[in-house]
Parts: structure tokens; sequence; C-alpha cells
């Protein structure tokens, strides 16, 4: 008996092409290989919007999405911060919901890199939980400080160079709703966008991207970014690959292999027909 394993029997081993599996997918979510992908054509035209943003301009950004979300949402909420910063803007965070906070946390933990140089309070500010929903959006772009008066570290907003500069929805030059949830999204579209004009930029998860979609062709958002792959194609046009990129290398690696083993089984499946046919007509 040969000591020699055939190929067809390695092939037919479930735990290789498991394992080969697992590793296609956590290898490149480790270290992103940046497989080249196609920018889309609203994520590029997001991408020229914050382009042309001033430097020195406001932004505002709700942070509404809780951690079981935060594969999909953060990358994207990662590369626009990293854009916006590029630009020299300056950003004031909020959250009208409680996890918010968590989440806040874990996205700067994330991007450590992006705030290492910029100085809190005057570069940007986390604003925290507002309780109130839409009642409190409508109250925050009446004014901030009238709203709320210190900011989730407890400073004093009126101490706060930022807050010197904004207070009201007029005040920013962009508002961005990064959200897991639907609600929100109108609550800036009537209290922020309807009354006040102020420019809307959508972040969502996948799933909800045609709920929300109706806002954007009536033009009451300038745009929307919708999951990890959009993430992916931001994270190419401001050169910081991450999570996003990450995802879509991993997807990739693994269809690949999936078409491969398909490609080699059914080479395999063939062969050992075709010697049986042989075999049989002797």
């Amino acid at each position: 008996m040969s000591g020699r394993i055939s190929l067809g029997r390695v092939l037919e081993s479930r735990e290789l092409l498991y394992t080969l599996l697992l590793l296609s997918v956590i290898l490149p979510l480790l270290h992103p290989i940046g497989i080249p992908i196609e920018i889309s054509v609203r994520t590029r035209d997001v991408y020229n919007y914050v382009e042309k943003l001033k430097p020195g301009c406001h932004v505002y950004i709700e942070v509404y999405y809780e951690v079981a979300a935060r594969g999909e949402l953060e990358p994207n909420l990662i590369a626009l911060t990293k854009h916006l910063f590029d630009k020299g803007c300056r950003i004031v965070y909020g959250s009208l919901s409680a996890f918010g906070v968590v989440a806040f946390s874990l996205f700067r933990a994330s991007a450590a890199d992006l705030f290492a140089d910029k100085v809190y309070g005057r570069d940007y500010v986390y604003l925290g939980y507002i309780a109130g929903g839409e009642a409190a959006t409508a109250s925050l772009a009446k004014s901030i400080k009238g709203t709320i008066s210190v900011d989730n570290y407890g400073n004093r907003l009126e101490d706060l160079p930022l807050m010197k500069e904004v207070d009201k929805a007029t005040d920013f030059d962009l508002v961005v709703i990064v959200s897991s949830g639907t609600d929100v999204f109108a609550y800036y579209v009537r209290q922020w966008h309807t009354p006040y004009g102020v420019p809307l930029l959508f972040v969502a998860l996948s799933v909800i991207g045609p709920s929300i979609e109706p806002f954007v062709g009536a033009k009451q958002a300038i745009g929307m970014l919708v999951g990890q792959r959009a993430a992916a194609e931001y994270e190419v046009l401001v050169g910081r690959l991450g999570l996003g990129m990450a995802s879509m290398d991993a997807q990739s690696t693994s269809h690949m292999l999936i078409l491969a083993f398909i490609v080699i089984g059914n080479v395999v499946y063939w062969s050992k027909r075709l010697s049986s046919r042989r075999g049989g007509a002797r």
C-alpha cells in the first residue's frame, strides 16, 4: 500500500477546506491586501462634496448606532473623519441615543491616529448623550448651549473654544448622520434641513439603505454611504485602508478560494470518472 495520499483524497477533506476558508477570511481582516475595487459614482460624489469644503469649516456628526452595527458603520465614520480633519474642518459629535456614547468611545480608540494631533475642545468636541429624540434634535438646531450645558466629560460648553464658534444649525457647513436606525434620519431632515437648509449626509447599514433613499432622491440629503462596500471605497479615496477594505478583501479571497475548489473538484471528479470508464472497458 502506497504511503502517498492522492490529490483526490486531500481535496475531499472537509477539514482542509474549512481551514483554508477560515484563513482566507481571517488573514485579510488582520492585514488588508487592498484588492482593487471600483469606486461607485455615489461614493465619489460624497468625496467630491467634502473635498470642496473650505478649511476651518464646521461639521456636526450624529453618532447613533449600537456596538452590533459597528462593523459596517465605524469604518465609514473613520474614513469621513480623516477626510474632514485633512480638510482642516472642526467637528462636533453628538448622540441622540445612549448607546452612542459607547460607540463613540470605541470609534475614537480605533482611530487614535486621527486624534493624536488634535486638541479636544478646539478641533473636536463630543457632546455625549442628548435625551429627547426629535424634540432634542429641534432644540439643538436652535441652540446647542441652550439645550445642554456640559459635554460628555463634564466640561462646560461655554469654556470650549470650538463651542464659541458654533451653537445652532446654520453654524454648520455639513451634518453627518451615522445611524443603524431609520428614525433619526427623518429627525434631521425635518428639524435641520427643512427649516434651516443645512446639508445632510447619511451613513447607514446596507439593510436600511432603501428606506432612506427617498430623502436623497428628493435632495434632502447630499448623498449617502451604505455598508462596508462604501466604507472600502472611501478608504481608498482618502488613503487609509481599514476594516472596510479588509472586509472586501476577506469576501474576495474567500470567494476565489471557493471557486478554485469548485474547479479543482470538477477536475478530480471527471478524472476519476474517465479512469473508471477506461478500467471497465478492458
